[in-house]
């Protein structure tokens, strides 16, 4: 594996706009993978996801982990743009690295909040650009509560951070929400999530592939029994994180089925 730090993708938002590209041993016709990070829309950077980069690395992927901007520097819509901008960015070959992959079909992984930015991307791109998405422990629906302070389904304080002012117009809600973009040619999507979690329930990811069964799109969820009350997804004392082992098969399994 072989790391190129520090691609900036968006010159105008800093250290935000930058990304690293972890390249497999092989990385001619690699396919490629958009990895977003989590912390509430409003903390940590590109570090948080740096093991599920490595992980998708070693799946045979090319990955490429971004930073994005955050609430405190400015409310939705930045963050998503950002990421539908770090797409782009990797699916042109923004960067020479980059242009050894095969970029006819990105797959986009999130996890948390960026779970919720994952689904927002490959929701929103071009069908046909997008192979699969990975959502771990991301949130569908803002209409859903959320935990510790985040939730946003009425005028709350979160929603003025998310949103940057009130009221919220449930107009605003819903084209913040994945849900609201599942359509007819939806890419293949695989939801992971532990059924503890109350940082962000169960019952969003749950919606999400309810939504996908609707229109008959394909749509996973592996659903787990994990440790603690948060999203009990990582190894315990691993730097970076890394996923635990059954949400590393899961998503080894699924990646393996699509394209």
């Amino acid at each position: 594996m072989r790391t190129v730090e520090g691609i900036i993708y968006d010159p105008r938002n800093g250290q935000r706009g930058l990304g690293d590209l972890y390249l497999p041993e092989r990385p001619q016709g690699a396919p490629c993978a958009l990895v977003i990070h989590g912390g509430g829309w409003n903390a940590m950077d590109k570090h948080g996801l740096a093991g599920v980069a490595e992980f998708l690395c070693e799946c045979g992927f090319g990955a490429f982990n971004i930073n994005y901007r955050l609430l405190g520097q400015a409310p939705w819509p930045a963050c998503g743009d950002d990421c539908l901008a770090a797409a782009r960015f990797l699916l042109d070959a923004g960067h020479p690295d980059m242009q050894g992959l095969d970029r006819r079909n990105l797959v986009v992984v999130g996890a948390s909040a960026g779970g919720h930015l994952a689904l927002m991307t490959g929701l929103r791109l071009p069908a046909v650009q997008v192979r699969a998405i990975v959502a771990i422990a991301g949130p569908a629906d803002l209409a859903f509560p959320l935990g510790s302070g985040l939730s946003m389904t009425g005028d709350t304080p979160y929603a003025r951070k998310f949103f940057g002012a009130l009221p919220v117009a449930e107009s605003a809600r819903r084209m913040a929400s994945p849900v609201h973009y599942v359509g007819a040619e939806s890419p293949p999507v695989l939801c992971v999530h532990s059924i503890n979690d109350d940082l962000v329930p169960l019952a969003h990811s749950e919606r999400l592939v309810a939504e996908y069964a609707k229109l008959g799109r394909r749509a996973e969820l592996f659903s787990y029994d994990g440790p603690g009350r948060s999203h009990g997804i990582w190894i315990e004392g691993t730097d970076p994180h890394r996923l635990l082992p059954p949400l590393e098969a899961a998503i080894r399994r699924f990646l393996a089925t699509v394209g």
